[in-house]
Order: structure tokens, then sequence, then C-alpha cells
């Protein structure tokens, strides 16, 4: 797992010093970064004659001149996260907000910044290429061309199998691949307070997060509420954690194949990540988050989450955690449990695009992904969510929300195709809903609602087991024993949903094939409900294929139209909807 390398005065290539385990365990012994060793950096060296064509720097260059203990607290001024005495995350960043240093990204990314290092196809020559970005004030690593770095030990300390990222750097991948090849369970990047990690041409596969436990004697579970927030991330991003007041920027970069044993499967993202042109696979999450936890600023551009599964919410991007909505419920219990909790359950911002100018437009997918509660391709339980020029589709929820699950979010749907999603539940394309609303059941209600658009879309071909084949809006408590009820005066609406432009068509349920609206507002403009279909054949109660209004409001301009829906368009339920 090497390459060959030219000697220092350019003549014939030489064999790499043979690989040792003694400087690995050295480091993974201490956590201290900075420790030097031989392995590794013998290889690097070799680089040096190419480097004085290239202009770029050799790690043995940079080892060799770096003070024994520079490591050390008392260096140079330096503290122990390698920072020249500054706290980084009083810098205003934290939950993903830029310092003052920091600038915009721009359309194409970051540039190279600091010291350029080539990386030798050998994972100690990774560690030790990192260890000396992190001290120096970051750095750019090109590593070896189509190589395979093969990582067999994490650090005991921090859980993850490089050391972690302090400071700006940047990964050329060159067509490489980063992987986790051990029995061992550890994640492969963790960016800190402060760090700024980039990574280019690469693919990071393989990484398993999973809450590590300290060596040494048991320790009484801290009281400090940011101590338990940081102990709950430490399952999550099986291949990339970002910290608050961290960030990152992946550039045709492939996460598959990662495991988290807490909430994001590929990526936990606490401060500011976007992915750019890159593809999310086949990676699964305990919790949420099959593909992308977020709970900071995330922002996803031509990107592909595809194939990944969640245990919880959202098989393929969840923004915040959730409450797992399962089967019947019992008013009382529930109403309890539920009081309060809404507020715990922290989301940030998500944007979701693909390209949409010239011949090269591409869109961004969400496809085929599975959730065990709510929100197959997309979850989210508050915050802003905005996608657009995207297809979501083939995604299954096992209890609602096929495609796209928001609760308590200001959601945007503009250009995006949302086609044959399954819900087991309601909502087999799209749910909105303001949560739970328990006003005449003797308990709180808990004042949150749903705001969404949908706008020059189509939701098609989708399916759900209960209501809203196409699309779910409102309440999602439904007492079936009560019938559908037609609203006889003003209530609070639990969500609001404004569609235009938008084609519903082709979608089942068990009633409200295209639409079911529950204590809540829909205004359809320059849209068509259309051939739709519900199943329900009870005469207890009113069914209908187009729109099921129940105790909520639906209002049509002059050129919406629903028609041709089976058995009926809207059951009487909707005003100038006629059968």
């Amino acid at each position: 797992m090497s390459n060959d390398v030219t000697t220092p005065d350019g003549g014939a290539p030489m064999a790499p010093a043979p690989r040792t385990s003694k400087r690995r365990a050295l480091w993974v012994a201490t956590g201290v970064a900075g420790l030097t060793g031989v392995v590794g950096l013998a290889a690097l060296g070799g680089l040096a004659a190419r480097d004085d064509k290239s202009g770029t720097e050799p790690v043995a260059d940079n080892h060799a001149a770096a003070p024994q203990n520079a490591g050390n607290d008392s260096d140079g001024g330096y503290d122990k996260d390698g920072k020249d005495g500054k706290d980084r995350g009083q810098e205003g960043r934290d939950r993903g907000e830029w310092g003052p240093d920091k600038g915009d990204w721009g359309k194409d990314g970051k540039d190279d910044h600091g010291k350029t290092r080539e990386v030798a196809c050998d994972d100690d020559a990774l560690i030790d290429a990192l260890e000396l970005a992190n001290r120096d004030h970051g750095g750019t690593l090109k590593l070896a061309e189509n190589c395979t770095y093969e990582l067999g030990v994490k650090d005991r300390k921090f859980g993850s199998a490089l050391p972690e990222i302090k400071q700006d750097v940047t990964i050329k991948g060159n067509g490489s691949t980063i992987k986790r090849d051990a029995e061992d369970t550890f994640r492969i990047f963790r960016v800190r307070d402060g760090g700024d990690l980039t990574l280019k041409d690469l693919t990071v596969s393989g990484g398993n997060a999973n809450e590590f436990k300290y060596p040494g004697p048991s320790v009484p579970k801290a009281a400090d509420p940011a101590e338990l927030d940081a102990k709950r991330v430490e399952g999550d991003g099986g291949a990339l954690l970002v910290e608050r007041g961290g960030s990152a920027y992946l550039d045709n970069v492939k996460l598959t194949d990662n495991n988290a044993e807490g909430d994001g499967g590929a990526v936990a993202n606490y401060g500011r990540t976007w992915l750019k042109e890159s593809k999310v696979v086949n990676n699964h999450a305990q919790g949420d988050g099959g593909g992308i936890f977020n709970e900071g600023i995330l922002k996803v551009e031509e990107t592909h989450v595809d194939d990944n599964t969640a245990g919880g919410n959202g098989g393929g991007i969840a923004n915040g955690s959730g409450e797992h909505h399962d089967g019947p419920v019992d008013l009382a219990s529930a109403a309890k449990a539920d009081k309060g909790e809404h507020g715990k359950h922290r989301a940030g911002t998500v944007e979701i695009t693909g390209a949409y100018e010239g011949k090269d437009a591409s869109l961004s997918t969400l496809s085929r992904n599975r959730a065990g509660h709510n929100g197959g391709g997309l979850f989210s339980s508050g915050g802003w969510v905005t996608v657009s020029f995207t297809a979501i589709g083939g995604n299954v929820a096992c209890d609602n929300g096929g495609g796209v699950y928001a609760e308590n979010t200001d959601l945007l749907l503009e250009k995006v195709h949302v086609a044959g999603n399954h819900a087991d539940g309601n909502g087999g394309g799209v749910v909105t809903t303001g949560g739970r609303d328990w006003a005449g059941n003797g308990a709180e209600k808990d004042g949150l609602a749903g705001s969404a658009t949908i706008a020059d879309s189509a939701v098609v071909d989708n399916t759900a087991g209960r209501f809203g084949g196409g699309i779910y809006n409102g309440e999602w408590l439904i007492k079936i024993e009560d019938g559908f009820l037609t609203r006889e005066h003003d209530k609070d609406d639990n969500a609001t949903l404004t569609i235009r432009d938008t084609e519903i068509k082709a979608n089942t349920a068990l009633n409200g094939g295209g639409i079911f609206n529950n204590k809540a507002k829909i205004t359809l403009t320059k849209t068509h409900v259309t051939k739709n279909t519900a199943t329900d054949s009870s005469k207890l109660h009113r069914v209908a294929g187009g729109v099921l209004n129940n105790e909520g409001r639906v209002k049509l301009d002059d050129k919406s139209l629903i028609s041709n829906n089976d058995p009926t368009n809207c059951a009487n339920t909707v005003e100038d909807c006629f059968n």
C-alpha cells in the first residue's frame, strides 16, 4: 500500500521503509498531535527532488524543522490544540456562522491554502501530514493518485481514525480512497470548533461511529447540558462529524458504506457543511439521517443522496430529530409525553439544489432511501428547508412521509419531482404538519404550526397505506370513529400549505388519494389534481380520490382543476370542487 519514490538526489526509486505498528501505537496511546516517528516519513522524504520543481513542500522537510517538543503546550506559544493562544470558538461561529476572517465559500469553493504536502500511499504518512497541518495552522495535502489508505486503529481519546481537524485543511484525493479496515469501530474525520476541512476527488468508506467509552474508571454522567450534548454526538457521523463552530466543504466526494450508532450514517453536521457534485450512497444510521444528519447549516448541490437507511427518521437526510409516531396513539399518554418536548429537537437550515443553467444542468437526487419511521427521503423537525431542481423518488417510510416529512418547518419545494415514494402510514409523497394539536382533549396545544409551499413541481405515482397518497397536510392524529367532518367555524390551522403551478396525479391512498387535509389550510393556484385513487370501500364516511378535507380549509382559484379522480373528486368536502 505504498508508491515507489525517488531518492533525495533524484536517483533510482528506493523501497519505502518497512511498516511497523510502533509509531501508530505511540500515537494511539497518547492522542497527542505532533508525535513523530520514522514510519511513513522516510518515504515522504524521497519527494524532495520533485518538490524542488513543483514548489510543494515535502512532509519530511517540515518534520525535520519542527522542534522535538512541538506537541507541548509550552512550545512557541501554541496550546494543546495547535492554536496560537486564541479561542476560535469565540469568533461568532457557533452553529455554522463564519468568523470575520472566513468570508464566503464562493461559487467554486475554496482555493488551496497554507503549505502543500504530498502524501505517500501509506496511512501513517496521512496521519503525520494531518498532524503537521494542524500544528502549522493548516495546509493542503495531495494524496497519492488512486491509492487506498486503509485505517486500522482509532484514537482512543477521540474515537476517530485520523487526527481531529482543528485548522484550515484541504485534502486533494486524486481519485484515492480512505477507508476503515479493521474490526474496531471508528469514524474517519472529525472537525472541531475552529476547524475547516475541504475534501476533493476522494472516496470515504467504512466509517463506523459509536458511542465509545473513555478508558479507566467509570465516571458519573455530567450534569452540564453542554457536556451531555457533546456526549450525544459521539455516535454520530460515520464518515464525518462537524462540530459546532466547524465547517466542511466536499467537492466530488463519495461517501459510501458508512454507519453510525447514533445519527448521520455518513455525515453529522452541527456546524456548516457544503456538498457539491458528490455522492452519499449506501450508508446507515441507527438513529436519524441515514445519509446526512443536520442541526447546523447544510447545503447540498448537484449531489446524489441515494440508497441510505435510517432506523429512525430521514432515510436520506434528517434536519433535526423527532419523535417516532408509530401505530395507534393513546391520547392521554401521548399528550403527557408530548407536553413541552418539541423545543428540544433542534433543527437547522437545509438547502438542496441542482444545476439549472446550460447544457450541463443536472438534478440533485434523494432516491431509494428508507426510514424506519418518518421521512423516507427527507425529514425535518423544524428550521428552514429549501429544495429545488431535485428528484425525490422511490423512497419508503415505515410510518409517514414517504418522500418528505416536514414538521414545524418552513418548507419550500420548487421545481421538484416527487414520484414513486411510499409511506405505510400517511403522505406517500409529502407530509407537512404542525405536529400534535391536543386542544379539546384535556391537554395543551403545542402552539407550533407548519408552513409549506410547493411550486412548479410534480407529485405523481406515490402511495400511502392510510391517507394522502400524494400529500398529507395538517395534524397527523385522526379519529376515524368521528368520520370526516367539514369545518363549521374558524380554528387555528395546524399547518398552512400553498400549492401553485403543480400537477398532483396518479397517487393512491386509502382515502384522499391526491391530497388529505386535516385541521389545516391549503390554497391551490393553477394546480391540477387528477387521476388519483382512494381504495377505501367503507360506507361509514366520505371517500375522495382527489382531495379529502377534514375540519380544514381548501381554496381553489379559477385556474385550478380537480377532476377524473376515483371514486369521487372531493366527496363534497371542498368548495368549488364538483364530483
